[in-house]
């Protein structure tokens, strides 16, 4: 999907549970949702 943006080099860097400790934790478990931090560059 980057890549059809125009975004070069593109890469997930790191992924992290960004719903733990929140009330909604159980549900993002359940769809597999986390976050992602990625990097690209656009020329």
């Amino acid at each position: 999907m980057m890549q059809e943006t125009g975004f070069q080099g593109c890469a997930a860097k790191e992924f992290f549970d960004s719903f733990a400790g929140t009330t909604k934790e159980g549900i993002a478990r359940k769809y597999g949702v986390r976050g992602a931090n990625f990097i690209a560059y656009k020329i």
